[in-house]
C-alpha cells in the first residue's frame, strides 16, 4: 500500500458522505468485520472495505440490524464464498477424472 489516496479513505469523510457514526464503524472494527488504520493521528478505512462498510451500515440503519446480525450475515457469506470456491474445485477435479 504504497498510495494513501487510493488504498484509504478518511474515516471521517466515509461517514460524512454516508450519514452514518462513527462508532458504529468502530464497533465493525471491534468485530474483525472491517480494519481502521491510524496514519499520523488520522482514521482511515481501507477501499477494500468500503462495499462492505456500505452495505452493513444499510442493513443497519435501514433494516434496523443489530451488531451481532451483521456479524452472522457476514460469517455466512464469507462460508458461501468458500463453499462455491471448493465446489469449483470439485468439479474441476471431477472433470480431470472423467
Amino acid at each position: 500500500m504504497n498510495n494513501l489516496s487510493e488504498d484509504h479513505v478518511s474515516l471521517d469523510q466515509f461517514c460524512r458522505s454516508c450519514n452514518i457514526e462513527m462508532t458504529f464503524v468502530y464497533s465493525l472494527a471491534a468485530q474483525d468485520m472491517c480494519e481502521i488504520i491510524v496514519i499520523e493521528e488520522k482514521e482511515y478505512v481501507l477501499q477494500d472495505d468500503l462495499r462492505l462498510l456500505e452495505r452493513l451500515s444499510r442493513l443497519h440503519y435501514e433494516m434496523e440490524i443489530n451488531l451481532e446480525g451483521l456479524y452472522a450475515i457476514v460469517h455466512l457469506q464469507e462460508k458461501i464464498e468458500r463453499l462455491k470456491e471448493e465446489v469449483k474445485s470439485l468439479s474441476r477435479n471431477l472433470d480431470r477424472h472423467q
